[in-house]
C-alpha cells in the first residue's frame, strides 16, 4: 500500500491485531493529509475494529480522503449516503459520490452507478445507459463487483444473467456467490435443476462459513 516504511509497519501491526501500535501512527498520516490512509482510517471507524465503531467519524475521514479524488472513500461515503449510515440518507449524493468514484477509478463504485441509473435512484432512470454500464461491470475481476452484480441481477429476476455472473463471482472464491448459485440449482432458477452441481457450490459455501449453505445442504442431502 506503501513504501513508506513507518506507515508500512503500523498496517502489518494493525493486521496482527496490535491497535495499541498501528493506530495512532495510522491516525497521524491521516491527519498529516494522506487520503489512502484517511479512507482506511474510515473503514476502521465503521468497522470498530481497534476503536469504537462510530460511523459519523467514519464519513469525516472518507469525506477527507473523498475530496482529494480518492475512490474507495468516494464509493464508501457513497454507500453510507445511499444507506442513512452516520448521516441522512440522500440518493442524490450518493449517486454524485458514486459517479465520482467510478471515474477515479473504483468498480463497485462504477457498479453502484450503473444499479442507481436501472433504478432512477438519485438520477433520472435510463435503461439504455444503466444496461450499458450493467454490461461493463459485468466484465469485471473483481468477485465482489461480481456478486453484488449478480445479486442485483437475482433480485430484478433476471435469472439466467444473475446465473452467469454468480458462475465468475463463485469460480473466484465468493462464498455468498457459491451459496446463492448452488440454491439457484436447487430452484431451477436461470439454469436447469442440477442438485449434483447445487452440493458443489453448496458444499464449498459451508466450507467458507456459510450457515445458510449447510442448511440448504442438508435440505437436498437425500435426494
Amino acid at each position: 500500500m506503501t513504501a513508506d516504511p513507518e506507515l508500512e509497519q503500523a498496517f502489518e501491526l494493525f493486521e496482527k491485531g496490535d491497535y495499541e501500535h498501528s493506530i495512532p501512527v495510522l491516525l497521524q498520516y491521516a491527519e498529516e493529509g494522506d487520503p489512502e490512509v484517511q479512507s482506511f482510517v474510515g473503514t476502521v471507524y465503521a468497522s470498530g475494529e481497534g476503536v469504537e465503531k462510530d460511523l459519523e467519524e467514519a464519513n469525516n475521514w472518507f469525506s477527507a480522503a473523498a475530496s482529494q479524488g480518492f475512490g474507495d472513500a468516494e464509493f464508501n461515503l457513497g454507500y453510507n449516503y445511499s444507506e442513512g449510515l452516520g448521516v441522512e440518507k440522500d440518493d442524490e449524493t450518493a449517486f454524485d459520490l458514486f459517479t465520482r468514484a467510478a471515474e477515479h477509478g473504483s468498480a463497485m463504485g462504477a457498479l453502484y452507478a450503473a444499479m442507481f441509473t436501472a433504478e432512477g435512484r438519485g438520477t433520472e432512470k435510463d435503461d439504455g445507459k444503466a444496461e450499458e454500464l450493467l454490461s461493463a461491470s459485468e466484465r469485471s475481476d473483481d468477485a465482489a463487483v461480481l456478486s453484488r452484480l449478480g445479486l442485483f441481477y437475482y433480485e430484478s429476476e433476471r435469472y439466467v444473467r444473475a446465473a452467469a455472473v454468480l458462475r465468475k463471482a463463485a469460480d473466484r472464491g465468493d462464498p455468498f456467490s457459491q451459496y446463492l448459485l448452488g440454491t439457484m440449482y436447487i430452484d431451477r432458477l436461470g439454469v436447469q435443476k442440477d442438485d449434483r452441481e447445487a452440493r458443489k457450490w453448496l458444499g464449498k459455501a459451508a466450507k467458507a462459513g456459510v450457515p445458510e449453505a449447510a442448511e440448504a445442504m442438508a435440505e437436498i442431502g437425500g435426494r
